[in-house]
């Protein structure tokens, strides 16, 4: 009767503490950036990441709510500020009425993806 409890415990929690997009969905989405090779990505300061002399580079970006401004860095050119739009992501309507589904996917941020997977950088030289 104890493990029957217990397993009944587990299964609400799961129940009432995961939702559709947290279960579904990564907390981070793979961004293609195209560019000059040696270009820096950066957010708020911290580097994500470099474009390899490939001419592109696939940086896991981390999800939320709302845009997010990111600045291109390369020696010899002027840092160039570009934004990823945050859109609905659909696997949210999964939740249908559950409030506690809803309540986590919107603190996780899992309720909202980047809309473009590709982004292309345009820098322009420093005089």
């Amino acid at each position: 009767m104890k493990r029957f409890k217990n397993l009944l415990l587990i299964a609400l929690g799961v129940f009432f503490f995961t939702s559709c997009a947290t279960i579904f969905t990564p907390t981070k989405q793979k961004i293609t950036f195209v560019g000059m090779p040696e270009t820096k990505i950066y957010d708020n300061g911290i580097k994500l990441g470099t474009i390899t002399d490939e001419g592109h580079t696939t940086i896991k970006v981390r999800k939320k709510l709302s845009d997010k401004t990111l600045m291109a860095k390369k020696e010899g050119y002027k840092n160039t500020f570009f934004q990823l739009d945050a859109v609905f992501n659909p696997v949210a309507i999964l939740n249908l009425t559950d409030v506690f589904g809803w309540v986590i996917d919107l603190a996780t941020g899992k309720c909202c993806r980047w809309d473009n997977d590709i982004v292309e950088i345009d820098m322009e030289k420093a005089e």
